[in-house]
This record gives structure tokens, C-alpha cells and sequence, in this order.
């Protein structure tokens, strides 16, 4: 059964307007946790309509298979896959939290994302990446290709790989899984694609590079979610750097969560920096970290990771209407169709 979570604060709130009670997509995300090590083996499950949260074991916490970093889901059958570094996928129903089953994967894997157009479950690691038939876990294919950035073009015909020590982004054709080219993109700590570009931000120097999927040509904004002191071992201490991409319904604009406390935003169209939102729940710092836009891209959900919690916000001008305590995701997935 799904757990509501017994932090008071985040379930005791004002309901929201009657109208709108339960309507809305949810947002799910497994809990923040470092990338190597034990982690609390939860995935939480966010209603931003109602503003509740709950909270759904996939495994034992403080312990390796606890540890996962993004989640996929099918909206077809509303499961939840939630990969682990111990070499499983653990499935849950998004709307019970009930364990569904579980099928052995790649060692290391920490990414999963569910191709609906494909019907395939691709599952990343450092240094592989697999795919498995939606229908039965049957293997499709395994490539030696690894990093921690997942994106696809919308015809689900290219996937493409980085991650924040690759040099460069990989592209795989499906559904053959070949290896067809790559991009001289380097320290992809997200990727996500929107009006045919395909978007990827490092964290390390505050630089978003756009590439157009169609001629290759590769364009660099420099924005100021710049920490010069930034290092890969101290990310909790940073004080700037990209986190997590998300698309606007209309594919016009892209968001990216900055540990500065601001959300980015760029043109999908010209490939420009279009300013920043200043997100600013509580005194001191605000690290941004999970993004998922909401409400036909009026509002987002964003964890506020220093700070153990997540934000509702206006993508207006940032205005916080909702904080749920104790709820934290590095990585939020909007789960349509319900």
C-alpha cells in the first residue's frame, strides 16, 4: 500500500480549490541520494493539485539497492521502473505504490527511461546501456555506450547518451541499438529535446549547448550558473550549476533547475538565453536540483535539495505556493495519462 508520508507539514496543507481536487497529472521521482553507496530505497509520488505527497518502498533503505537516480514510467499500464545499482528493476504501480515485480538488469544502472512509441525500457549505467521489450523484460540490445543523460528525439528513432565525464554525446539508433554517430559535446549532466534541438548543460562551467539534430550545428550560451570553484566530488557544497532539463508543453522553451536557486530558461526556436527565475523558499541558499513544469507551463515542481523539500512555483516570477517537506528527487518525470 502507498505510504502517506508522516511528515505533518508536507500532507497537512490547504486543499486545493475543489474544481480542481485530484485533477491534474501526477509527478513521481525516487528520493535524492548521492551517486555511490546506500541509499532510502523510496520513490515518492507527488499530487500538486491536491497538494499531496506519498511516499512507495522499492527496496530496503541504507542499503545499495536503495540507491537510483531517475525512474521511468509507462502511462500505458502506469507502472513505475526503478532501476538499482545492484543489477534490478523494481516495478511499482504508480497509483498503489504495490510492488509489481522485479527483473535483473545491467550492474551500475542508476537511469531508466520508458519509450511509449517503441515500447521499449532503456536502462543506463556509467559504462553500458541496455533496452528490454516493455511487453515481456526480453534483452532487445546492450551496448558498451555508459553516462548518466538520457534524451530521445520525439519519432523515438535516435536515442542519444552523455553523462558529466563523457566527452562526448552518443547517438543510437532505434530500435537496432547501433551506435551512428556522435556529437562533440562534452559533460552532459542533462540532456532533453525540444522543437528538433537537442539540449545539454554542464554543470561544471554554466555553458547549455544546442544542437540542431537535423545539420549538427552546435550552438554554446554562456549563462551566469557559474561556480569557479565547482569539483564533481564536492556538488553538494557548489553554489551554481545545471541540474535537471524540462520542456515546456509547446516545446517552445526549455527549464533548467539551477543549484544557485534560479530556473533558466532558453529558446527552443532561436537557441537563446531568455533570463532566469529566482526561486527563493527560504533564507540562504536554495539548491535546485529536480524540475518537472506543470499546469500547461504556468507552474513547476522543483526540489529544493539543500533543504530536503520541494517547491510548487510560478514559472512567472518564481513565487513559491507550496512547499512539501521532506520530499526531495534529483530527478521528477511528469507521469501523463492519469
Amino acid at each position: 500500500m502507498l505510504k502517506k508520508l508522516l511528515l505533518a507539514a508536507t500532507i497537512a496543507c490547504a486543499a486545493a480549490p475543489a474544481a480542481h481536487a485530484g485533477a491534474g497529472p501526477l509527478v513521481l521521482g525516487t528520493a535524492a541520494n548521492p551517486p555511490k553507496g546506500p541509499g532510502p530505497g523510496k520513490v515518492f509520488v507527488v499530487n500538486p493539485a491536491t497538494r499531496t505527497a506519498q511516499a512507495a518502498s522499492f527496496a530496503k533503505a541504507g542499503t545499495p539497492a536503495g540507491n537510483s537516480f531517475y525512474a521511468g514510467y509507462d502511462a500505458a499500464t502506469r507502472t513505475v521502473f526503478v532501476p538499482s545499482p545492484i543489477g534490478r528493476i523494481t516495478m511499482l504501480n504508480a497509483e498503489t505504490g504495490r510492488r509489481m515485480g522485479a527483473f535483473p538488469t545491467i550492474k551500475g544502472a542508476r537511469v531508466a527511461r520508458v519509450l511509449p512509441r517503441e515500447r521499449l525500457l532503456v536502462v543506463l549505467s556509467a559504462k553500458t546501456l541496455a533496452a528490454y521489450s516493455l511487453a515481456g523484460h526480453q534483452t532487445v540490445f546492450t551496448l558498451a555506450v555508459g553516462g548518466n543523460a538520457l534524451a530521445t528525439n520525439q519519432a523515438e528513432t535516435e536515442l542519444y547518451v552523455g553523462g558529466n565525464m563523457d566527452r562526448q554525446i552518443s547517438v543510437v539508433a532505434l530500435p537496432s541499438g547501433r551506435v551512428v554517430r556522435s556529437y562533440p559535446v562534452a559533460r552532459s549532466g542533462d540532456l532533453v529535446t525540444a522543437d528538433g534541438q537537442l539540449f545539454s548543460a554542464d554543470m561544471m562551467n554554466g555553458v547549455m549547448s544546442v544542437i540542431d539534430t537535423v545539420t549538427g550545428t552546435i550552438t554554446q550560451i554562456r549563462t551566469p550558473e557559474i561556480d569557479p570553484h565547482f569539483s564533481y566530488a564536492a556538488i553538494p557544497h557548489a553554489t551554481a550549476g545545471f541540474m535537471q532539463l524540462a520542456t515546456s508543453p509547446d516545446g517552445n522553451t526549455v527549464y533548467a533547475a539551477g543549484f544557485s536557486g534560479h530556473i533558466l530558461k532558453f529558446s527552443a526556436q532561436t537557441a537563446k538565453y531568455l533570463g532566469e527565475i529566482a526561486v527563493r523558499p527560504a533564507k540562504g541558499m536554495n539548491q535546485l536540483s529536480g524540475l518537472a513544469v506543470l499546469d500547461h507551463g504556468k507552474d513547476a515542481l522543483v526540489t529544493v535539495e539543500n533543504r530536503h523539500e520541494a517547491a510548487l512555483v510560478s514559472l512567472r516570477d518564481g513565487k513559491v505556493s507550496h512547499l512539501f517537506k521532506g520530499v526531495a528527487s534529483n530527478r521528477w518525470i511528469v507521469a501523463a495519462g492519469h
